[in-house]
């Protein structure tokens, strides 16, 4: 293991009432807890369906935040809105770097297939958004290199805000958890670096966004509210219709120097995937335009391109974690069916 690529333990921090053994305990059990990648930056996040836009004006939000929501670690109650409400407060350690800025982390299910999106919600200085994902600019830097220094002349010692989840589905299972960024500052391998008078390493970046991040806040829906999700075709429904997984030799005559044109019926992406006769598969194309060859992995070297065809499975890696996808025929259709994906089969297939 080469030292220089790690860096060093992170700190959990909980919300108790006490400094006490029983009160600690009892914070951890109900979740009331959150981490940060070493310092002791402060965060807190409350989740419910009625909190006032203006709740952080006043001096007792920590109490409302608990009377009308729930904290960190816990489950949100019964809907009363159309969306989820959102409290969220840091505070930087004194002898450490400024905030840049708060996020809400938001993961959701639908059909077997789960999905993340970051929020910005709250930062310093006056930069907005971009119009199109939302998303905030860099911070900035005020790293010296050389010397190994920060300074704290942007960034703020605290962000706080009321979020309420634009994209919220009620009918889909939910959820969410606060992060907090800091400002740039020397990664250690660049601050030893300075102090030894030599050339930072090269295999590490020369600095670091310390961050927290709170437990979730999870959303289950009421069975009323699950009936108004769109239905995914379930393997068990295939099979009541007659629908037969394909065997090894049909895989072999379907697939083998093949493009398969697949389609996610979940998410509505398409990708055109070409199955070589040696064992290697390539994605060349995503929702009709071609990918960029250096993101298609390389079919002679790269292990994430294989795939592999047994017991009626056809095996193949992701992110470099293999998964297994059954394909069955129903009629003149081809759908398949991911391990990963319980028990769904998101995907229509065409040859």
């Amino acid at each position: 293991m080469d030292n220089r690529q790690v860096n060093p333990a992170g700190l959990t921090g909980v919300w108790a009432e006490e400094n006490t053994r029983e009160s600690i305990w009892a914070a951890i059990w109900r979740k009331e807890t959150y981490a940060t990648s070493g310092l002791r930056m402060k965060v807190r996040l409350f989740g419910g369906w009625d909190y006032d836009p203006e709740v952080l004006k006043q001096k007792d939000w920590v109490k409302i935040g608990y009377a009308q929501g729930v904290p960190m670690g816990g489950d949100l109650p019964a809907a009363k809105a159309k969306a989820p409400s959102f409290i969220v407060w840091a505070e930087s350690d004194p002898s450490s770097a400024n905030l840049d800025r708060l996020q809400i982390v938001k993961g959701w299910a639908k059909n077997g297939q789960s999905f993340e999106k970051i929020y910005d919600v709250a930062w310093s200085g006056n930069r907005k958004p971009d119009s199109i994902t939302g998303k905030v600019p860099p911070i900035g830097s005020t790293v010296n290199i050389s010397k190994g220094t920060y300074e704290n002349t942007i960034g703020a010692t605290e962000l706080k805000t009321v979020w309420t989840d634009p994209d919220f589905d009620a009918s889909l299972d939910a959820f969410y958890y606060a992060r907090v960024l800091l400002i740039p500052t020397p990664r250690w391998t660049t601050i030893q670096a300075a102090q030894l008078g030599v050339v930072p390493p090269e295999v590490v970046p020369l600095t670091v966004q310390d961050r927290a991040w709170s437990s979730p806040i999870w959303y289950t829906p009421s069975a009323e509210a699950r009936k108004a999700a769109t239905p995914g075709v379930t393997v068990a429904e295939l099979k009541q219709k007659g629908a037969v997984a394909l065997t090894d030799a049909q895989l072999q005559q379907t697939i083998v120097g093949k493009t398969a044109h697949v389609h996610n019926t979940v998410t509505g992406h398409r990708f055109d995937i070409l199955y070589g006769t040696g064992g290697q598969r390539l994605i060349t194309a995503m929702d009709g335009k071609a990918l960029d060859p250096a993101a298609m992995g390389d079919l002679m070297f790269d292990p994430e391109t294989e795939y592999k065809i047994r017991d009626g499975h056809l095996i193949t890696y992701l992110g470099g974690t293999p998964f297994e996808v059954i394909i069955y025929k129903l009629g003149d259709k081809y759908l398949a069916s991911r391990s990963d994906e319980y028990g769904y089969a998101n995907y229509e297939v065409e040859w």
